[in-house]
């Protein structure tokens, strides 16, 4: 009954390579999971995307670093055209 005791123990080293694959793979999307869940409740990316995308919109629109609303009235054709109306 002589057993090679060097066999035994590589056949347990990868057995214990497998088992802590395995439960770091389990914990890693665990993590992952929990991550992205947290995320959508506090709607964490849309408030990151949203806030700076009002003073971009005004921007866009009407060359003014403000929100929209607030923008489109200090748009360069929004002022008064009294001469171009007018032109006594």
């Amino acid at each position: 009954m002589k057993t090679n005791s060097g066999i035994n123990l590589l056949k347990n080293a990868r057995g214990q390579f497998v088992i802590e694959a395995v439960l770091l793979m389990v914990v890693s999307v665990s993590i992952l999971l929990f991550g992205l869940r947290y995320l959508k409740e506090n709607k964490t990316m849309a408030t990151l995307v949203s806030g700076p995308w009002e003073k971009t919109a005004g921007m866009i629109e009407s060359g003014v670093w403000k929100p929209a609303e607030e923008a489109a009235k200090k748009h360069p054709n929004q002022g008064d055209r009294g001469l171009s109306l007018d032109p006594k």
